[in-house]
Protein backbone atom coordinates (compact mmCIF):
# COMPACT_ATOMS: atom_id res chain seq x y z
CA UNK A 1 0.00 0.00 0.00
CA UNK A 2 1.18 3.20 -0.87
CA UNK A 3 1.26 5.94 1.57
CA UNK A 4 0.15 9.41 1.23
CA UNK A 5 1.96 12.64 0.21
CA UNK A 6 3.23 14.70 2.40
CA UNK A 7 2.50 18.34 2.13
CA UNK A 8 6.65 19.28 0.79
CA UNK A 9 6.39 16.00 -1.66
CA UNK A 10 2.75 17.56 -2.87
CA UNK A 11 4.22 20.80 -3.34
CA UNK A 12 7.54 19.45 -4.91
CA UNK A 13 5.31 17.18 -7.35
CA UNK A 14 3.25 20.59 -8.28
CA UNK A 15 7.25 22.12 -9.26
CA UNK A 16 7.68 19.73 -11.19
CA UNK A 17 4.56 19.36 -13.14
CA UNK A 18 4.81 23.35 -13.85
CA UNK A 19 8.41 22.66 -14.44
CA UNK A 20 7.62 20.17 -17.23
CA UNK A 21 4.56 21.67 -18.50
CA UNK A 22 6.88 24.92 -19.02
CA UNK A 23 9.42 22.72 -21.15
CA UNK A 24 6.74 21.49 -23.29
CA UNK A 25 5.43 24.83 -23.42
CA UNK A 26 9.04 26.17 -24.62
CA UNK A 27 10.05 22.99 -27.16
CA UNK A 28 6.55 23.61 -29.15
CA UNK A 29 7.72 27.25 -29.27
CA UNK A 30 11.08 27.10 -29.74
CA UNK A 31 9.86 24.27 -32.97
CA UNK A 32 7.75 27.07 -34.12
CA UNK A 33 10.54 29.62 -34.26
CA UNK A 34 13.29 27.20 -35.75
CA UNK A 35 10.44 26.08 -38.62
CA UNK A 36 10.09 30.27 -39.26
CA UNK A 37 13.20 30.83 -39.13
CA UNK A 38 14.08 27.79 -41.39
CA UNK A 39 11.69 29.22 -43.86
CA UNK A 40 13.47 32.64 -43.76
CA UNK A 41 16.54 31.77 -44.14
CA UNK A 42 15.49 29.54 -47.62
CA UNK A 43 13.93 32.08 -48.58
CA UNK A 44 17.05 34.33 -47.94
CA UNK A 45 19.20 31.34 -50.08
CA UNK A 46 17.28 31.14 -52.94
CA UNK A 47 17.01 34.63 -53.33
CA UNK A 48 20.53 35.13 -53.39
CA UNK A 49 20.63 31.96 -56.07
CA UNK A 50 18.95 33.60 -58.01
CA UNK A 51 20.71 36.78 -58.34
CA UNK A 52 23.50 34.70 -58.67
CA UNK A 53 22.29 33.42 -62.12
CA UNK A 54 21.18 36.87 -62.86
CA UNK A 55 24.43 38.33 -62.84
CA UNK A 56 26.12 35.27 -64.21
CA UNK A 57 23.60 35.50 -67.11
CA UNK A 58 24.66 39.12 -67.28
CA UNK A 59 28.08 38.76 -67.37
CA UNK A 60 27.62 36.11 -70.17
CA UNK A 61 25.60 38.79 -72.11
CA UNK A 62 28.82 40.98 -71.65
CA UNK A 63 31.03 38.42 -72.92
CA UNK A 64 28.88 37.90 -75.83
CA UNK A 65 29.11 41.46 -76.54
CA UNK A 66 33.15 41.87 -76.32
CA UNK A 67 33.61 38.55 -78.32
CA UNK A 68 31.57 40.34 -81.07
CA UNK A 69 33.38 43.88 -80.42
CA UNK A 70 36.84 41.90 -80.86
CA UNK A 71 35.74 39.45 -83.51
CA UNK A 72 34.01 42.54 -85.71
CA UNK A 73 31.18 40.16 -86.52
CA UNK A 74 28.80 41.74 -84.44
CA UNK A 75 26.81 44.66 -85.49
CA UNK A 76 26.14 47.79 -83.55
CA UNK A 77 22.51 46.84 -83.01
CA UNK A 78 23.65 43.08 -82.02
CA UNK A 79 26.38 44.88 -79.30
CA UNK A 80 23.56 47.14 -78.57
CA UNK A 81 20.69 44.10 -77.58
CA UNK A 82 23.97 42.32 -76.01
CA UNK A 83 25.06 45.05 -73.55
CA UNK A 84 21.18 46.33 -72.81
CA UNK A 85 20.26 42.65 -72.25
CA UNK A 86 23.23 42.46 -69.71
CA UNK A 87 22.36 46.02 -68.34
CA UNK A 88 18.67 44.41 -67.79
CA UNK A 89 20.14 41.42 -66.21
CA UNK A 90 21.68 43.35 -63.70
CA UNK A 91 19.35 45.31 -63.04
CA UNK A 92 16.85 42.39 -62.38
CA UNK A 93 19.43 40.92 -59.47
CA UNK A 94 19.36 44.14 -57.84
CA UNK A 95 15.68 44.46 -57.46
CA UNK A 96 15.90 40.51 -56.41
CA UNK A 97 17.91 41.61 -53.86
CA UNK A 98 15.99 44.45 -52.64
CA UNK A 99 13.20 42.03 -52.76
CA UNK A 100 14.83 39.54 -50.09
Amino acid sequence: MTAPLTALERDLLACVERLVTACETSAQELSGLEARSTKRLQAQLDGIAACATLLIRSQIASMQALRGLLSEEATYNALDAKLNESLSLARDAEERLRQS
